[in-house]
């Protein structure tokens, strides 16, 4: 008995460790949608796609470095993916674009600098 507990206290150790690993290499993102924006330039235009299969492909080729943010027409149902930096999205007048961008979440670390 005393050899399992042994044994269930390594296992709980390894996995905490492991779990903790894991989750300080995971960064944190909000996906916001911006109306009236649209993007610059875009590499791959998706047709007849809602907006959360926008999103979910813009978030699978970010992971390759490929998209940054994604437009998208409401009316058309269509998806441009982009390698534009968020703050070079075009302002348009056009209610059914927008534009989904990436934004960090904040971690609640506060800096201070001394003067």
């Amino acid at each position: 008995m005393a050899l399992f507990f042994k044994h269930l206290l390594r296992t709980s150790v390894i996995l905490l460790v492991a779990f903790t690993l894991c989750t300080a290499t995971i960064q944190s993102v909000t996906t916001k949608f911006t109306e009236k924006k649209s993007v610059a330039t875009s590499h791959t235009t998706l047709q007849k796609i809602s907006k959360i299969k926008c999103v979910e492909k813009c978030n699978k080729e970010k992971q390759n470095g490929r998209c940054t943010l994604a437009g998208y027409n409401k009316a058309t149902k269509t998806c441009y993916l982009s390698v534009d930096d968020p703050l070079n999205a075009m302002d348009t007048d056009d209610e059914m674009t927008g534009v989904f961008f990436y934004e960090p979440e904040p971690t609640g670390i506060q800096h201070t600098y001394d003067k």
